[in-house]
């Protein structure tokens, strides 16, 4: 065995001394480590020449008994170079070790270190010709460099010819074949062993190169002729080669049309995925309208600009707002198009306008595990569901997601046998060293096994002596080494100078006060300047002047960013969210403290990412939401590892305790890391039938709770009844009152049932107004026999949502058809739309002329009764009307008493999403009609309806959010400069035009974001 006990350790000790450079250990606190891993040097050149050899001559024995251990010599390479104790090779270990990816496979990690080489040798290298060119080749195939033609005497320069001949016109392969003879014949003459060390490595990269270009597979993978890609091909958007995942969509036959399923981790070339297939089915006329759907609005951005950058001005790109309004018209017959919007959008196109779905040829759902997802998940089911009743064989349907542990299943589902799973457990998302905290100041790194730990960094941590403000007298030390937040910020700031960390913390209240930690050690005179070192100051002064426009210079937040440090969760203004990862894209920031958020699809490059928790409020984090968001470290081509470090160090000092349960959490965390213990991905309208965990001891059986509802989903209270039953029957069984924990649980378990009902409930609607002759119980037993939940469910559980789905019918039978039609349109159960039906015929809303403050404030009133809004409910309404006006977060603080973090999720959610959305509700169940006054009124609501959504003053500043950048205080600013109050989303850019000078002056001091939008926008 060439790669033995002995190698692997003597590889663990290698990585070890990486490892101590990287946290800067001191080297009188090296451990002794038993083997010289220096050593290895000599068996991994031997097993990358001899790989070399066999592809070249085409060995599949050699390359069968070598390829195993390729991996590993890639990670010896690489963590020569970071041990930093044979400076005088990196240049050799940098080049072998990018050879080494590369030839593994791993083209991201390739790329990271044929970047170093470049970047370590600026100018003429002082290398060999084989070096030169392995060089110039990589960086043009990884890099998008130049390949300069290099001259020799060995005929190097008649071989880059005729490979750059090839990859600028897809011919003259024998050419190339031909000139790598003669040139390896000329190496081996001359006979210096380095020469023809690296012409056996350069040919092996040509041979494998070639295999994976662009130009052989790509017509290959989509059945067409290569003249029909050359335009693409001969462009500089069209990749050299394919990487693996790119190469697995094309042996599953996505280009060429297959509906799939796609399970590939995170970071391995997915936009490029995308593009391809998209590519592939405009080209080969199956469709010229593509459509991709994506979770979040933040994502569809990102994929809209992905697209942009792709496919330029040769296609039409048409991101839809995430409100629910009309505003979905497209020319289908103008040119390709591509189409992206969130799934509760698209819900609302084609609840408007069916026959929208007849004009999509192509559909793509990124991150596509949302069957489960809580309020969203049935929705989305019963989407998929109605998508799959469109597909023929001129269709396609490609689901994407990194963590859908039971693809198989639901390409069961989905496709029957008219779909495939593209799935390779050999693409590997870039590695992760996972390490664990301890109160002995040592970090204890482990990978694949969790009972051998590979390798500790001793004496990690340094206890500092705090400075004392004011009249303390009690000393005060930093790091505490019990604190999981303690020593997080203290990695952070010893680590992020290597790349960019995210603090991850369980809740958004959890932000502030790590963040207010960093800034009490501030005061305190400790030394941060790992952070701020390591930060653009510019940079971070306008992230940190948005920041105090909206919550005040005093603000921690405010004060974090002039230290280096920004907070990223949900609630935080979208503005701010933009600016932050475009600041941590470029580098200019590196250190985040995060919530879950970053988990749902936002890339930014981190390298650390430090867990002070695994739960989420009071619940354990699901295994497969953390491998998401760890698999948002260490992007592949721009870093070739990533770290996550768990900062609890009672989880690694208390593992081998049973008594006190440190055995069992020890296990439970060890779980996390592993992607085979993932839960399977479930439905959300299965819930109905399913027991509710009330806690460790109590379940209330699905049984009970479905047949609840079937004999008396007629009452109106039906689930607040049930939750009284519930509690009456736990009372009597336990002789005492259900806890207030547990009681919280049941009211959100019981709250989603009843989301999950009135979706199906409004889903029906829209069935049975497109079918106005159909037997609502008959429509609705084919609906349920569509879904997952039926799919997945067993005999008995089929029963309960048969009759369950039954009942839903027997209530929508009651309802008349043309108002069925309407009520489908609002997106609401059929309650709540009598509800507002009622209410327009009690206050006689649409026959009264009214202005629009006058259309608010009814709303507004109408809202608060039929929403819960809690305890700032003496205060909601001067919010509302505040957020409106344009008043920033520490404004509205002033005015009314109020915690800036209530105001900030009253905003976001009840104002910006609830309010919006019930208003859209409104539009929809009035009834249709050519009245002029109803038209004009729907007008009026339709821009209060916006105005709510972004809290922005007037229609131009909705269109700046809607087309240009989503900041509300910008916006409203920006609306200012250009002076005119109702320019249109048409109009905007042209606005913007005219006033661009004006306009980037103002932004000036804003962060960088703003400036780069507007003139991309603007060109």
């Amino acid at each position: 065995m060439i790669f033995g006990t002995n190698s692997n350790y003597m590889l663990k000790y290698q990585k070890a001394k990486a490892k101590l450079v990287e946290y800067d250990i001191s080297q009188k606190d090296y451990p002794k480590f038993p083997l010289n891993s220096n050593e290895l040097s000599y068996p991994v050149i031997y097993i990358l020449s001899r790989y070399a050899e066999s592809i070249i001559e085409n060995d599949e024995t050699g390359k069968a008994e070598f390829a195993p251990y390729m991996v590993k010599a890639s990670q010896y390479f690489d963590a020569s170079v970071g041990a930093n104790d044979r400076t005088a090779y990196d240049t050799d270990f940098l080049l072998s070790g990018a050879a080494a990816y590369f030839l593994s496979n791993d083209f991201g990690s390739s790329k990271v270190l044929c970047a170093a080489l470049f970047e370590k040798i600026k100018d003429t290298p002082t290398m060999g010709t084989s070096q030169i060119i392995l060089r110039n080749l990589l960086g043009y195939l990884l890099l998008d460099k130049v390949f300069p033609i290099s001259s020799d005497t060995f005929g190097g320069e008649e071989l880059c010819r005729a490979l750059l001949f090839y990859y600028t016109n897809g011919e003259g392969l024998p050419n190339i074949e031909q000139a790598i003879r003669k040139y390896r014949t000329a190496i081996y003459k001359n006979n210096d062993p380095m020469e023809i060390y690296y012409v056996d490595i350069l040919l092996a990269v040509i041979t494998i190169a070639l295999s994976k270009a662009a130009w052989k597979l790509i017509p290959q993978y989509s059945k067409l002729e290569p003249g029909q890609w050359e335009e693409y091909l001969k462009s500089s958007k069209s990749p050299k080669m394919l990487w693996p995942a790119q190469q697995l969509i094309g042996k599953k036959n996505v280009l060429s049309g297959e509906n799939a399923i796609v399970q590939l981790p995170t970071g391995v070339g997915k936009t490029k995925s995308i593009e391809l297939i998209i590519r592939s089915s405009f080209l080969s006329n199956r469709t010229a309208t593509a459509i991709i759907v994506a979770p979040l609005r933040a994502l569809c951005n990102e994929i809209a600009s992905d697209m942009t950058s792709a496919f330029g001005e040769s296609v039409l790109i048409n991101q839809f707002s995430d409100i629910l309004e009309n505003d979905f018209f497209v020319d289908f017959t103008l040119k390709a198009t591509i189409l992206i919007c969130t799934p509760e959008k698209l819900s609302y196109i084609i609840h408007h306008q069916v026959e929208f779905l007849d004009e999509i040829g192509l559909y793509i759902f990124d991150e596509s595990h949302m069957f489960d997802d809580g309020r969203r998940g049935t929705a989305y089911e019963l989407l998929i569901s109605e998508i799959r009743k469109h597909i023929n064989t001129e269709k396609q349907i490609v689901l994407l997601s990194a963590v859908l542990s039971n693809a198989e299943q639901i390409k069961q589902w989905l496709f029957n046998e008219n779909g495939t799973l593209a799935s390779d457990p050999a693409i590997k998302t870039t590695p992760k060293s996972i390490g664990f905290s301890s109160q002995t100041r040592d970090i204890h790194y482990y990978s694949e096994d969790p009972e051998r730990e590979d390798f500790y960094v001793p004496r990690s941590i340094e206890v500092n002596l705090l400075k004392k403000l004011g009249k303390e007298r009690k000393k005060r030390y930093f790091p505490k080494l019990t604190d999981p937040k303690d020593i997080a910020i203290y990695y952070a700031n010893k680590l992020c100078k290597n790349g960019g960390a995210a603090i991850f913390a369980n809740r958004t209240r959890s932000v502030q006060t790590i963040i207010q930690q960093i800034i009490d050690l501030d005061s305190r005179e400790y030394d941060l300047s790992g952070i701020q070192k390591y930060s653009n100051t510019l940079e971070m002064s306008r992230i940190a002047k948005l920041m105090a426009d909206y919550y005040g210079c005093d603000h921690p937040y405010t004060k974090a960013c002039n230290l280096g440090v920004a907070p990223h969760y949900s609630n935080l203004p979208n503005g701010l969210r933009l600016a932050i990862e475009y600041a941590f894209r470029k580098k200019d920031l590196h250190l985040v403290i995060c919530t879950s958020t970053l988990a749902q699809g936002v890339n930014i490059p981190i390298k650390y990412l430090f867990m002070t928790s695994f739960m989420l409020d009071q619940n354990s984090m699901k295994i497969r939401n953390f491998q998401n968001l760890m698999g948002r470290t260490a992007r592949s081509g721009m870093y070739t590892e990533g770290s996550v470090i768990v900062t609890d160090s009672k989880l690694f000092d208390n593992k081998n305790n049973r008594r006190n349960g440190g055995f069992y959490k020890w296990e439970n965390c060890v779980k996390m890391f592993d992607s085979h213990a993932a839960e399977p991905c479930e439905s959300s309208i299965l819930w109905l039938v399913q027991d509710i965990e009330i806690n460790h001891d109590d379940h209330v059986k699905g049984v009970y709770i479905a047949n609840y509802i079937i004999n008396n989903y007629s009452h109106w209270d039906c689930f607040e009844s049930c939750y009284e039953k519930i509690l009456q029957a736990y009372e009597r069984k336990k002789q005492t009152p259900m806890n207030q924990k547990s009681v919280a649980v049941l009211k959100t378990a019981l709250t989603v049932r009843q989301h999950v009902i009135e979706t199906i409930e409004n889903h029906l609607c829209f069935v049975l107004s497109n079918d106005e002759g159909s037997d609502a119980q008959v429509v609705a037993l084919e609906l349920c026999k569509e879904t997952l939940a039926y799919f997945m469910a067993n005999d008995a559980e089929k029963t309960l949502l048969e009759k369950i789905f039954d009942v839903i019918a027997q209530k929508a039978k009651t309802v008349d058809r043309v108002k069925i039609k309407r009520y489908s349109k609002s997106m609401l159960g059929i309650d709540d739309a009598l509800i507002i039906e009622a209410w327009l015929a009690e206050t006689q809303f649409m026959e009264q002329q009214l202005s629009d403050s006058e259309i608010f404030e009814m709303l507004l009133s109408f809202f608060i009764d039929t929403h819960k809004i809690g305890k700032t409910e003496e205060y909601f309404p001067d919010i509302c009307r505040m957020w409106l006006d344009g008043y920033s977060f520490i404004a509205m603080k002033k005015a009314t008493g109020l915690l800036i973090s209530d105001i900030e999720s009253l905003c976001s959610k009840l104002i910006s999403y609830e309010f919006s959305f019930f208003i859209g509700n409104i539009i929809d169940v009035i009834d249709d009609g050519d009245d002029e006054n109803r038209a004009l009124l729907v007008s009026k609501l339709l821009l209060l309806q916006r105005k709510l959504k972004y809290g922005v003053c007037s229609e131009t500043a909705i269109s700046i959010c809607e087309k240009v950048f989503n900041d509300r205080l910008l916006a409203n600013s920006i609306a200012e400069q250009i002076g005119a109050e109702s320019i249109d989303t048409n109009h905007i850019i042209d606005a913007l035009k005219m006033c661009k000078e004006k306009i980037l002056g103002f932004l000036s001091v804003y962060p960088t974001y703003f400036s780069v939008r507007i003139n991309w926008i603007c060109k």
